[in-house]
């Protein structure tokens, strides 16, 4: 098997792809990183300090919802079209923000900003399964992974800046000329008339019970009582549950064939996923509290400091991209061990341990993601039915911002169970770090086992298609 390079992404027409694809997914990375940076500055202008948490929870519910109907834009406009319906949602969105006169409207804003990044990233992950041969794909899944290092140390540093400077509305008027460029970048080079079926109709009901699945899973977030969380919690699963076997037996389906069966490898690689953000949730949520109030680290060292898992991820997975045959298979074993010593690691250390020790336990966690992530996604991409490869790929971001939200949520209520609840204190974060840390654990751990399982289906069920007829005439050259 030939080794392809670096180099190969930026070659004839592939360069205009790579640079849509990562400029795709990389509005949305940098926009959740700036956003959280600017939101105090927000408030203090308009107002609605009561509605401050609802700008970041509408965002996560919209983007859920925008990488769910990913391949629905693409069956419905092709890909022109639907990457162009992404951005200019995006950017409505973000114009919206930026001209807000009160919390209503950016609220409103954000919800446009988080239905558009979402399709977004799910349409270029549709990029990936379409325009990219299996080859180049671990090479350019890594590249993505580089955007969302990137956006992990710039977005902060960018909204810092402009709330410094009092003008936080440019933290949003910013993503004018970036997807000005994006526009004219996918108009040049996406096919105009390209489509992967037709859909009569929107699928309004799976998209509701899905919208009101994730709603209730961050809603959870804001509620006090133990029991109506934990309510909150289990409707969520419910309606996320009956989403996907209602677009089981539907004509247009949002996602592949068994998406959740564990005993193929499509389905295998979504649960891999969804515990991926589980767990990445669960040991981040918390972290910048816990360095804060038992390290002592300022606010801006503990954003900096919660960025070294994703900076980790991104080193691991630019340098075992160019990985082949063993190679991947040893990466997506030793990943998730490494990711579950990096957890454990944590959970020992979080509260008793040293500064250096718990980062470099942090470090060793996106080592484990950073290595396994990018050829798990490849491999399920390949493993698709015909037909599907667009929905596969899609899928991908859904799960694992679907487990960041449950994950996110879990913890909350483990959490406040230990103490949290009742105040901000050296006793009451330790005590819901040794916790909460304690539960991460979990996560890893399964995601080990899948992994194996992942490994033996790759090997008893082969690519329905032989390598590279999935990639369109032309789109290499």
């Amino acid at each position: 098997m030939s080794t392809a390079s670096w180099s190969t992404l930026f070659q004839g027409r592939r360069a205009a792809h790579t640079l849509l694809l990562t400029l795709g997914v990389g509005v949305h990375a940098v926009d959740v990183f700036i956003v959280a940076t600017v939101l105090p500055s927000v408030v203090a202008d308009i107002g609605g300090a009561a509605f401050y948490t609802w700008a970041t929870m509408l965002y996560i519910v919209a983007s859920i919802l925008g990488t769910a109907s990913g391949a629905l834009l693409r069956a419905m406009y092709g890909m022109r079209g639907g990457y162009l319906t992404g951005a200019l949602v995006f950017l409505a969105g973000s114009i919206g923000c930026a001209v807000a006169p009160h919390m209503l409207v950016l609220l409103g804003s954000r919800t446009l900003q988080g239905l558009g990044g979402g399709a977004l990233v799910a349409l270029s992950y549709s990029m990936v399964s379409t325009l990219y041969t299996e080859e180049l794909r671990p090479r350019i899944l890594s590249a993505v992974s580089g955007v969302w290092g990137a956006a992990a140390l710039l977005g902060p540093l960018v909204g810092g800046v402009f709330a410094e400077f009092g003008w936080w509305r440019g933290a949003f008027w910013i993503a004018l000329p970036v997807v000005i460029v994006l526009l004219r970048l996918l108009w040049r080079t996406l096919p105009s008339t390209e489509r992967v079926g037709t859909v009569p109709h929107v699928p309004l009901l799976r998209l509701t019970l899905l919208g009101t699945g994730v709603l209730c899973v961050a809603w959870s977030g804001h509620i006090v009582s133990l029991g109506m969380r934990l309510v909150l919690i289990g409707c969520a699963g419910i309606l996320v549950m009956l989403t996907f076997r209602l677009d089981a037996g539907a004509s247009h389906r949002l996602f592949p064939s068994q998406p959740l069966s564990l005993r193929t490898p499509v389905g295998t690689a979504t649960w891999i996923f969804f515990l991926f953000g589980v767990m990445a949730s669960q040991v981040s949520v918390f972290l910048p509290l816990v360095v804060q109030v038992l390290h002592g680290v300022s606010p801006l060292g503990a954003g900096y400091f919660s960025a070294l898992r994703s900076l980790a991820w991104t080193a691991a997975a630019l340098c075992s991209a160019g990985l082949q045959g063993r190679g991947v298979r040893r990466a997506i074993l030793s990943g998730p061990l490494v990711l579950t010593c990096g957890v454990v690691g944590q959970a020992l250390v979080v509260v008793n341990g040293s500064l250096f020790l718990l980062g470099s336990f942090v470090v060793l966690t996106g080592v484990g993601i950073g290595l396994c992530f990018a050829h798990i996604s490849s491999w399920s991409m390949t493993a698709a039915r015909p037909g599907e490869e667009e929905r596969t790929a899609s899928c991908i971001p859904m799960a694992q911002s679907l487990g960041i939200a449950f994950g996110a949520a879990t913890a909350g209520v483990v959490a406040n169970m230990a103490g949290l609840a009742a105040g901000v204190s050296p006793f009451t974060v330790a005590a819901a770090a040794t916790w909460v840390y304690g539960l991460s654990t979990v996560a890893p751990a399964v995601i080990t086992g899948l992994a194996f399982r992942f490994l033996w289906l790759h090997r008893v069920h082969p690519s329905p298609l032989p390598r590279g007829m999935r990639v369109p005439e032309g789109a290499d050259s």
